[in-house]
């Protein structure tokens, strides 16, 4: 539900339409129809219209300016919604990746599998968020070597700061090699070009987005999540390489996947050459 109120946000705050898509592997072998002599058929039918009749009413109470669309798709729910959101402008949806059972068992849930999968930018919302939305209107984006501003997360991250008339707050954790190349007392020239480079200030300007940009030392994982305490939304680039169906989601986005205190948007960058 903390999923489906903050795509009805996102859907108000960008003039979108909502569609909802329950994904249900009954329907695919079973058909929509039950049969007269099969109870327990005509219940689960029941069961996911009242799921998704659910839902539509919660997101319209929420946001009534919105348009909402709810529908139950038969197969896997990776697959179906991967499907559904192949032309998005984004793809939301939940996870529930912050106890310490639910750690070891997450690679394969519905969130980072589809975090892997999609297309579009993949928004994960985590049920240990403590409210949506946080009021900050701050998004926080996270710059890897390599970043430049043509990079869509840069892109999409400028777009939600604008959206919201708040703060983009770029963050880029120092490496090993970083740390050791650089000159003592002199903080990180290197990883200063590097965030101008990825989110120039003519580009702030032209967005109408304040820009804050931090150099961190320690892991990545720690400067991110510390930076999102007070964040509506964390951005991570993910490397999709050309001709690939997978992402390569690596430790730092699966580390914020299940312990960010905000939703997280996950937005592929071609590999680089």
């Amino acid at each position: 539900m903390r999923a489906l109120d903050w795509a009805a946000d996102e859907a108000a705050l960008h003039n979108l339409p909502l569609r909802i898509v329950h994904a249900s592997l009954w329907e695919r072998f079973e058909g929509t129809t039950p049969a007269e002599d099969l109870p327990e058929a005509r219940a689960e039918v029941a069961a996911l219209e009242k799921i998704i009749i659910d839902a539509e009413a919660r997101a319209r109470q929420r946001r009534p300016e919105v348009r909402v669309h709810a529908e139950v798709l038969p197969g896997e729910p990776v697959d179906v919604l991967v499907h559904a959101g192949e032309y998005a402008f984004a793809l939301v949806v939940g996870h529930r990746g912050h106890h310490a059972l639910v750690r070891r068992l997450s690679t394969g849930s519905v969130g980072p599998g589809v975090a892997e999968r999609a297309w579009c930018p993949t928004v994960v919302v985590g049920d240990f968020a403590p409210g949506l939305p946080s009021g900050n209107r701050q998004v926080v984006l996270g710059v890897g070597e390599g970043t430049d501003a043509d990079a869509a997360h840069v892109a999409f991250a400028l777009h939600e700061a604008h959206a919201r008339g708040g703060v983009l707050v770029a963050v880029h954790a120092l490496s090993r090699q970083e740390t050791r190349h650089d000159p003592p007392g002199l903080g990180s020239p290197a990883a200063d070009a590097l965030l101008s480079a990825a989110v120039p200030a003519r580009t702030a300007l032209e967005s109408g987005v304040v820009v804050h940009r931090h150099v961190v030392d320690g892991p990545a994982h720690h400067a991110l999540l510390q930076a999102a305490q007070h964040a509506d939304l964390l951005v991570l680039g993910v490397r999709h390489r050309h001709g690939m169906v997978h992402r390569e989601l690596r430790p730092t986005q699966y580390a914020a996947l299940r312990h960010s205190p905000c939703p997280v948007a996950l937005v592929g960058v071609p590999w680089p050459n």
